[in-house]
């Protein structure tokens, strides 16, 4: 991480003690008193005794105990020939649940009512991110804008980014049967969504691996089935998975109710 010390160096910051404390400080390599600036800029100091900028330290996420840096993912979303735009984030709108979120500007009007399609918009970009990137580095949801929003000073405002929409675009078909209700329900609850059609996939909904063993948790909670993990890969929409809960084996584990605390002695 990059440090900037010397006699050009400013103060602080005007007015705002707390950011001026966490951004300036001690100069370990100057006398008394003197600071340093931490940029928040990555670099590497080459043969040459050049600076070479990596990034910023601050765009790098924990993404399911993954280290990801946002500007990686923002370079594949953006060298697909429809986007002009790009900022990826991470977006935690439910508590302990981190998600990648992609906002994209397409790159000319004709192709702006096909990347406006929901549906189309995350299966596509999600199955090229997915072809160059790891799984956890692929966005949950990729959110069409006319622009991207900017600051006074023409940066990125990414407290202006709107929240996605994990619903998608397709044709709602209802549960047809009490088991596939309950899915539907289980769907939701896990993916935080209002609801769920039997037809939408999980994984395009803004599941991940690791909301899928919580998936298959709460499966055998509710409907006492014991699903392997991967039949939420072979099968992620509830009319699949449903037919894969018909063959499953009823789960051995005692149900979990509510008992009173034994009383110490």
């Amino acid at each position: 991480e990059l440090y900037l010390a010397g006699a050009q160096l400013a103060r602080g910051y005007l007015n705002r003690p707390a950011l001026t404390a966490e951004r300036f400080t001690a100069d370990p390599f100057a006398g008394p008193g003197e600071r340093m600036y931490r940029s928040g800029d990555l670099a590497r100091w080459r043969a040459d005794g050049m600076l070479e900028f990596l990034g910023r330290a601050d765009f790098q996420v924990k993404i399911r105990g993954f280290r990801v840096e946002l500007g990686e993912v923002e370079a594949v979303v953006a060298s697909h020939p429809d986007i002009a735009q790009v900022a990826v984030v991470a977006r935690e709108d439910q508590p302990g649940d981190k998600r990648l979120i992609a906002y994209v500007v397409p790159s000319n009007t004709d192709s702006t009512e096909q990347v406006r399609d929901t549906e189309l918009v995350n299966r596509e970009m999600r199955r090229y991110v997915g072809e160059r990137l790891p799984e956890f580095m692929v966005p949950a949801a990729v959110v069409v804008l006319d622009a991207l929003p900017l600051t006074a000073n023409g940066k990125l405002d990414r407290r202006a980014l709107p929240a996605p929409d994990y619903a998608t675009a397709a044709a709602f078909r209802a549960p047809r049967t009490e088991r596939e209700r309950v899915l539907c329900e289980i769907f939701a609850e896990v993916l935080g969504v209002e609801r769920v059609g039997i037809d939408d996939s999980f994984f395009e909904l803004g599941g991940h691996s690791l909301l899928a063993t919580r998936l298959i948790s709460r499966i055998r909670t509710r409907l006492g089935a014991e699903l392997p993990l991967r039949a939420v890969f072979e099968a992620p929409n509830v009319a699949t998975l449903t037919e894969q809960l018909g063959t499953a084996q009823k789960s051995q584990r005692p149900a979990l109710r509510r008992m009173p605390r034994p009383k110490e002695n």
